[in-house]
């Protein structure tokens, strides 16, 4: 017999096999399969075709097995069990979870959530690991490859084959430095953000849909960059302003920003959302899932 001749035969015939021989009685094996009577004799008719032997024997108080059932028995229930570990559902022990997660996010985001994340998981999950990267224009061609977990960006769409998860939303402000003459107020008109002078960080996703018309004005920032750092240190440390996310103020202590931009509502400038996202290929792994809860949970709680 192969492997293939196995879908011959009805695995049912097997439990009722199995309870045959712990209950030793036609009536009580079928009351503990929720069965019938006749429906377990037939079965147990089935039963001993297909094992060419008598199987039981009736006597007073029941059934007796015969050697060739026993010895069935002591092969059989072993697979039963592994049959049912192999079928159950999986359980995740977070204690002993032994995996490393790689993630790509924008700095900012980075700063604001690795630390609490991190702590967690020395005392809930100590054998996880993290690996973080900055995010790059190609991040998403890492994700698609597997060599990528999470992303963690800014965007109103996710590609085919990728699941996303909304974590929070950002709303745009002007920010400035501690000692930039606009330091301390609260709104700021469309004539005077167009005259001041500009850092232009490029930030994936964060206008990429909806770039509204009154940012094009800015035909000639001071300063392009894609760096984190160099941008909060231009800030810092000159006259410049950048538009971006509150996030950006929580990220240095040497940064403060202007909550108000009334044109920007007006120009009806919406909230981005940022978004967790992963590819389909985990969507079902349950220490994927764990670890796209806990982010959820601490990005929540951190916003």
């Amino acid at each position: 017999m192969k492997v293939d001749d196995l879908s011959q035969i009805d695995m049912r015939l097997l439990v009722a096999f199995n309870a045959l021989m712990e209950e030793l009685s036609v009536t009580r094996a079928a009351e503990r399969l929720s069965s019938s009577q006749p429906a377990m004799s037939r079965n147990l008719r089935q039963l001993r075709i297909l094992f060419a032997d008598e199987l039981f024997t009736r006597q007073s108080h029941g059934l007796a097995a015969t050697p060739r059932a026993e010895q069935l028995h002591l092969q059989m229930r072993p697979l039963l069990d592994s049959i049912l570990r192999l079928v159950a559902p999986v359980q995740l022990e977070p204690k002993t979870l032994s995996r490393c997660f790689s993630l790509s996010m924008i700095d900012p985001i980075s700063q604001t959530l690795i630390a609490p994340l991190l702590n967690y998981l020395q005392e809930h999950a100590p054998k996880v690991t993290l690996k973080i990267q900055s995010l790059e224009d190609y991040s998403m061609d890492l994700l698609v490859a597997g060599q990528l977990d999470f992303i963690i960006n800014f965007g109103n769409e996710a590609p085919a084959n990728i699941h996303s998860r909304v974590l929070a939303e950002e709303r745009p402000v002007c920010v400035v430095g501690l000692n930039h003459p606009l330091a301390g107020n609260h709104r700021i008109s469309y004539e005077e953000f167009i005259r001041l002078k500009h850092v232009d960080f490029m930030l994936p996703g964060f206008y990429d849909e909806n770039l509204p018309d009154w940012l094009m004005n800015i035909a000639n920032p001071t300063l392009q960059t894609n760096n984190m750092m160099t941008a909060l240190n231009a800030i810092c440390e000159g006259p410049l302003v950048m538009l971006g996310g509150r996030m950006l103020a929580q990220y240095s202590p040497r940064v403060e920003e202007t909550v108000q931009i009334p044109f920007a509502e007006k120009e009806n400038v919406l909230a981005v959302p940022i978004r967790l996202l992963w590819h389909k290929r985990y969507h079902d792994d349950l220490s994927h899932q764990w670890m796209r809860g806990l982010i959820d949970q601490f990005f929540r709680t951190l916003m």
